[in-house]
């Protein structure tokens, strides 16, 4: 953060002179004094409208007292060079009252009173931190779980990415494939999904906002609560999360997305927020943080493309695994036998709730197989191609009906070898260019169906020229009636 600093030599100035003319320095200046040690001061510059003040800290060492002014208050730039002149108006007021060093005994004085007051209140942050640390783990334990999970994460969306579900538009196709929750597969038979989907995100932003989320809460809650008891708390609410989606959404939804869990794990720190298991002086402040966090994200989910759903399921599902906890966290304290079975039990009753909905609300296996045919024939590379082709089929095609109602153009041999057999060789061609694409079996089927009944068209019309050089013969006439009859067969068949 922005700060400027200056030495000024004391020559020779004792140290504790030199501290009570500072301690004049910044009363006369009206800056607040906050603290003193046995070689420095500090304090803060008034707030107002415009600004939130300064910290100013000063310091004896090698007969030089040192004056630095430091912004701590989030900013990236001093514009305004408020540092600058801080230090200035020290360093002047300090020269001013260099002829008044023989009258400092209040400052003396004052200066011995906040020293003592430092050491309290520095004693009394180091015990409100080994309560804390003492009630939170804080410092006896590691984040790797919440590493590791955000690892997966991050690993299985560079791996999607990859496979083509997109870095910031998604594809839900791809994740539909990946594990994905959507009702008529998850009630199908799926059921993995239900977890599968809370490692899957749409998008770099959605994947960045669920991690630093995660961390933010991991920091706290894998310390206190253990590793074991962290992991059955994650899944466990992202499973019934995921339960949640399925229940509210009427239409199917394709959902995925950490939320849920991370939403469970903002619960449970919630729960544990409001029972006296943390201290007073660290659960009030945290309270009121996660609180607006968890808020705010709600009111955010009410606009449309977020599963909110998903976000109250886990959050609801958290704040109740994590009143289960605090009790038996508070036995642990308490000198009790550790009670391990609890993390099993939330893991096994998020799975039974799991089995039981699922059992409740099965999709049948035709409406499973219509699903599952429909995401294969739109999970090809070639399909927008093959549907332009299509397209300029269909053009060409309305083009030769005209023409075929023209008799005009059908009546004679120039007509049809110069203006309709052009065109259903352009068809044929049109066609022969589906063969390779990567397309599905049944539109590999479609083109070759259509390439049928241009070939039974072409043969009509060259049957039509035999019937105009030689008279409409029997025959002829029967077997231009055959043509026309099986291609019309062919083409209903083809787009049906």
């Amino acid at each position: 953060m922005p700060k400027h600093e200056q030495s000024i030599p004391l020559h020779g100035m004792e140290t504790d002179t030199a501290l009570a003319l500072a301690m004049r320095s910044l009363q006369n200046l009206q800056w607040d004094v906050m603290l003193a040690t046995e070689t420095g001061v500090a304090g803060h510059t008034p707030r107002n409208w415009s600004t939130k003040g300064q910290q100013i800290v000063i310091t004896v060492d090698n007969d030089f007292l040192t004056v630095k002014s430091e912004m701590v208050n989030g900013e990236s730039l001093d514009l305004g060079k408020r540092n600058s002149k801080n230090v200035v108006a020290f360093t002047e007021e300090w020269e001013a009252l260099l002829g008044q060093v023989s009258d400092l005994s209040e400052q003396r004085q004052a200066l011995a009173d906040l020293r003592q007051k430092t050491i309290q209140v520095v004693q009394q942050q180091e015990k409100e931190a080994a309560e804390v640390d003492a009630a939170m783990n804080l410092s006896k334990s590691n984040l790797y779980v919440t590493y590791v999970i955000m690892a997966i994460n991050i690993l299985v969306f560079v791996l999607m990415a990859l496979n083509g579900a997109g870095i910031f538009e998604p594809d839900g196709l791809v994740h539909l494939r990946w594990g994905s929750n959507f009702a008529p597969l998850t009630l199908s038979g799926d059921w993995w999904r239900l977890i599968t989907c809370t490692f899957l995100h749409f998008g770099i932003i959605h994947l960045a906002m669920n991690m630093y989320s995660l961390y933010m809460v991991g920091i706290y809650l894998e310390p206190m609560l253990g590793k074991i008891r962290y992991v059955a708390a994650y899944l466990a609410t992202g499973i019934l999360a995921s339960l949640a989606s399925l229940w509210w959404h009427t239409e199917p939804s394709n959902s995925a997305g950490a939320s849920g869990a991370v939403f469970g794990m903002y619960g449970v720190f919630l729960a544990l927020l409001t029972t006296n298991l943390i201290p007073k002086q660290v659960r009030q402040s945290l309270l009121g943080s996660i609180g607006i966090f968890v808020m705010y994200n709600l009111f955010y989910g009410m606009k449309g493309g977020v599963d909110n759903a998903a976000h109250i399921g886990g959050l609801l599902s958290g704040i109740a695994i994590g009143y289960i906890y605090a009790l038996s966290i508070k036995k642990e304290k308490e000198g009790r036998e550790p009670m391990r079975w609890v993390a099993a039990a939330v893991a096994v009753a998020a799975c039974v709730v799991a089995f039981m909905y699922l059992q409740q609300n099965k999709v049948a296996d035709e409406e499973r197989q219509e699903i599952v045919n429909e995401i294969g024939q739109i999970s090809y590379k070639g399909n927008d191609a093959f549907n332009a082709k299509l397209g300029e089929f269909d053009k060409l095609h309305a083009q030769v009906q005209v023409m075929l109602q023209n008799e005009g153009i059908v009546g004679n041999q120039k007509g049809i070898i110069d203006s309709i057999m052009p065109l259903w060789d352009k068809l044929d061609q049109v066609l022969l260019s589906t063969a390779k694409m990567d397309i599905s079996p049944v539109s590999h089927t479609k083109a070759e169906r259509l390439s049928q009944y241009v070939a039974l068209c072409k043969s009509q019309m060259q049957v039509l020229l035999e019937m105009i050089a030689k008279g409409e013969q029997p025959p002829l006439l029967d077997r231009f009636t055959n043509l026309r009859d099986s291609a019309k067969k062919v083409f209903a068949k083809a787009i049906e």
